[in-house]
């Protein structure tokens, strides 16, 4: 027989045992929940997350919408121009991926700049459901930024783009964006030292805009004004931007040739914009001088500066697109393909997924490019900054290069100014005559190892 004593003994040790346990497990849920706190910032469990996924999925519009009624979540929107907005959501089927943001959320708002025709701010963001603020932008949604949402969401695209709000003192909606701290493609080619001249970075970054291209030409879309300030990066990724201006692509030649006008920044319209054709291989085309600049760091002066350039040699002109020496033999082939005069000679999307793939994939860590690469960067900038001086002394200040309105009648042609190897032949044809084997690559690597 145990006495009680004894019973009472063993009882309090398992009652000691179990409270140990219970606060291990209180412990345990409190770190992976507030890491922040514990400074273990770096420790986000995927709980966490699936608990913030499941939050914003029930403040989606259509879950709101199931739960109080879509008349009724409409109605409780308190400014007129931002439920007529919310009302075309509903009409175009996009509630399932627009989440609602209240405006007490934000604090901290500050104008940032102008993203196209529309204001942004950076803001901070505290959601009920998530410990930690992040910070964040707001763009007020017009007609066209509204026309950008759909297209995002429709092609799966919502990368930066986060959900909805509306503007309490002004009523205006706002579309709610993860905050792009890293500036955009074009801040980054302009950067000194050149300190990105590894080809395995660059054909990360090709890929992951060939992938939103891709994404975008599979539900039947043209971005239409693809150049390097549309391109920003976040948390060290690249994303494709602003489509304002996207059209069926069905419909972007009709519109071309109905308007005469093209909305767009020279020299990334294709050559058959001029005739009014507009195609997914258009946007193929913008993608192709970008990957040529992405090895030359060639930072396009403004238009005016082309405009004003009458009787200047091709060999001459700032603005000419030749072959980079240095670069491997298939990269060269990639943006030539990308640049050829007929359309139908270009590759897809997803071709440049598809080719660009085993060949990042086989590339070392880290595969720094020839130093006759930064020998003709340092001479293209050095001609670029000479011919500006010149150009503003006679003309006077230099205006920004950024996309204008042309009528088709006044585009200026740029394809005199591409001084290429063209193959004259589809991309399979000319790809198929590659050789990027892993034996290739790492002859490569060999002859490029040394430091720039």
């Amino acid at each position: 027989m145990i006495d009680e004593s004894e019973i009472e003994r063993i009882y309090s040790q398992q009652l000691h045992e179990e409270l140990i346990n219970q606060t291990r497990i209180t412990a345990n849920q409190l770190i992976k929940a507030y890491p922040h706190a514990f400074g273990l910032e770096n420790l986000i469990s995927k709980s966490q997350y699936d608990w913030i996924l499941v939050w914003r999925q029930q403040l989606s519009f259509k879950s709101l919408a199931e739960t109080c009624g879509q008349e009724q979540l409409i109605a409780s929107i308190s400014h007129h121009r931002a439920r007529k907005a919310i009302r075309q959501i509903f009409m175009e089927g996009l509630d399932q991926y627009m989440q609602w943001f209240p405006w007490s959320w934000f604090s901290n708002m500050q104008f940032i700049g102008a993203g196209g025709f529309s204001a942004v701010y950076s803001v901070t963001m505290a959601p009920a459901y998530d410990v930690q603020p992040v910070r964040m932008s707001l763009k007020i949604v017009d007609d066209k930024i509204l026309n950008e949402i759909s297209i995002q969401s429709k092609a799966f695209l919502p990368l930066l783009f986060q959900g909805l709000t509306v503007c309490k003192s002004t009523g205006d909606l706002m579309m709610v964006m993860k905050f792009s701290n890293d500036g955009n493609l074009e801040d980054h080619m302009e950067q000194l030292p050149l300190g990105d001249l590894d080809l395995k970075t660059i054909t990360g970054t090709l890929l992951r805009l060939a992938v939103n291209l891709a994404d975008l030409h599979k539900v039947g879309m043209c971005h239409r004004n693809v150049h390097p300030r549309n391109i920003v990066c976040t948390d060290s990724d690249y994303f494709l931007v602003d489509y304002r201006f996207a059209t069926p692509a069905k419909e972007s030649s009709s519109v071309t040739t109905l308007t005469k006008a093209v909305y767009g920044r020279l020299p990334y319209v294709a050559p058959e914009v001029r005739q009014g054709i507009y195609t997914e291989k258009s946007d193929i085309y913008s993608l192709g001088i970008i990957i040529w600049q992405l090895v030359s760091k060639v930072i396009f002066p403004s238009p005016d500066v082309l405009l004003d350039s009458k009787g200047q040699s091709a060999e001459d002109h700032v603005y000419r697109i030749e072959p980079v020496p240095g670069v491997p033999d298939w990269y060269q082939k990639l943006y030539v393909a990308c640049l050829e005069p007929n359309p139908d000679n270009r590759p897809s999307a997803s071709d440049i997924c598809h080719a660009l793939q085993p060949i990042h994939n086989a590339l070392g860590f880290s595969v720094p490019l020839d130093r006759r690469v930064t020998g003709y960067i340092v001479a293209r900038r050095a001609e670029v900054a000479d011919h500006l001086r010149t150009f503003s002394k006679l003309k006077g200040a230099v205006s920004d290069s950024t996309t204008r309105l042309y009528t088709l009648s006044s585009l200026p042609s740029t394809q005199p100014l591409v001084l290429l190897p063209f193959e004259n032949q589809s991309f399979h044809v000319v790809w198929n005559t590659i050789d990027y084997s892993l034996d290739t690559f790492s002859a490569f690597i060999d002859t490029t190892s040394s430091p720039l």
